[in-house]
């Protein structure tokens, strides 16, 4: 995806505010995988919002019975 001129902007200054405070503790890599998570937090937070509200209304499925049917779907023998 096209990153905008303003996106950049707003990436080099958050860029800029983390070196000026821990300068010897990024890389490029680094801050990038920082900004994309801050970038990303809110959809994380409403996908924990969401299975919170859907198991406390009962719309789950227990763990065991979710892993028989991967494996039976997936033809997965456990032996």
């Amino acid at each position: 995806m096209p990153i905008t001129t303003t996106e950049f902007e707003n990436f080099a200054d958050f860029s800029r505010a983390k070196l000026e405070v821990q300068a010897h503790d990024f890389t490029l890599d680094d801050l990038v995988i920082e900004w994309e998570s801050l970038q990303n937090r809110g959809d994380v937070n409403a996908a924990i919002r969401e299975g919170l509200d859907d198991a406390k209304a009962g719309r789950h499925r227990a763990a065991d019975e979710v892993m028989a049917d991967l494996l039976k779907k997936h033809n997965i023998s456990t032996k």
